[in-house]
């Protein structure tokens, strides 16, 4: 269950939109001194319901984020934050950055920049004084020390410049490298995602702009009513929606961004018991797939069915895709796509 902050400026209505994301299911408030507010969020997918009638399951389990924020704290220029909640932030999987979309789609990504401004500076404050540290071991301890030491140095160097010229920190780094930076929590490195939270007179719109400027990390809320929908019957909350003109919940369109974001996509197992959605990066394979699953499953792994949900729940079985030779017998290498249905072999 990735783990995913919230953040914005004090206008942003970030408190809203996490009430707008997880409805009732907060998982704990508040806790420690930064008052932490930590919630669950399902994402709604309908193709759970439908691989259930095929697996004839008992349940299903939908994919799930853990979202947090702290009240009270925010990232505003020429203030400086609370340290104990920026290094809270730098223990995070991924960001969403909740902006205020009063004023349209360009006065919020002018907000986004802000706030990528200020992570900027929250990461210079790091940056600086690890390549101090790294200068430091150049000249001194085993050689082996020092050339580690020296290949950091460059590594966090050039992050840094990145940043000073108002370039993606990860720009030209490789996975390994970026792999490297993880140990810093810079907030720059982290995938981040972007809740416009819109008027609801203009809801709407804003998001049609969003969509046909491709910009599929970002989602489109109206925190303060959205936020209030869980005290509904869920005809009424639909009408409510309805009138809004924004699609589906907002569990689902803060999903998808933060999906996006993460560079995921989800594949779906299934028996009697239950279907499960799960999560994995974009390039994964079967065997990743497997550990993803159990790790017993991995460690065993002969190999694995595989089949897209959608042509699944068409045919109505695996027996009947099986019969038609639909099932794909895949091996460990097979690099699963969005949407599949994986079953895995294994020795015990």
């Amino acid at each position: 269950m990735p783990d995913i902050a919230l953040a914005g400026d004090f206008e942003a209505g970030v408190e809203a939109a996490f009430a707008a994301a997880v409805g009732r299911h907060v998982v704990a408030a508040p806790q420690g001194r930064l008052g932490v507010q930590t919630g669950a969020m399902s994402l709604p997918d309908p193709r759970l319901h439908d691989l259930q009638a095929v697996f004839r399951a008992a349940q299903t389990v939908p994919v799930s984020f853990t979202l947090w924020h702290a009240p009270g704290h925010a990232l505003a220029a020429g203030e400086p934050p609370n340290a104990e909640w920026i290094g809270r932030l730098r223990t995070a999987e991924a960001l969403l950055l909740v902006v205020s979309g009063e004023g349209g789609l360009q006065a919020a990504a002018e907000r986004v920049d802000s706030l990528r401004t200020e992570m900027a500076v929250l990461d210079l404050a790091i940056l600086e004084p690890a390549q101090q540290r790294l200068q430091e071991r150049l000249t001194s301890g085993p050689r082996v020390e020092r050339r580690e030491a020296g290949e950091q140095l460059a590594i966090v160097t050039r992050a840094r410049e990145a940043l000073e010229a108002d370039r993606p920190m990860l720009e030209g780094l490789t996975s390994q490298e970026v792999v490297s930076l993880r140990g810093f929590g810079l907030l720059c490195a982290k995938p981040c995602a972007v809740a416009c939270n819109a008027p609801d007179d203009d809801a709407a719109d804003t998001d049609t702009r969003r969509a046909a400027l491709g910009r599929d990390d970002w989602c489109v809320v109206a925190a303060a009513t959205e936020a209030e929908l869980d005290d509904l019957s869920d005809d009424d909350a639909a009408a409510f929606r309805e009138d809004l003109g924004l699609p589906g919940l907002a569990a689902h369109r803060v999903g998808r961004a933060l999906r996006m974001a993460l560079d995921q996509i989800t594949f779906y197992t299934g028996n009697t018991r239950s279907v499960n959605a799960w999560l994995l990066p974009r390039g994964a394979t079967a065997l990743d797939a497997a550990g993803a699953v159990h790790t017993d499953l991995a460690t065993g792994f002969i190999r694995a069915d595989a089949v897209a949900a959608d042509e699944l729940i068409a045919a109505g079985s695996m027996a009947a895709l099986r019969e038609r030779g639909r099932l794909r017998r895949v091996g460990r290498d097979y690099e699963v796509s969005d949407g599949d249905v994986i079953q895995v072999h294994f020795s015990r």
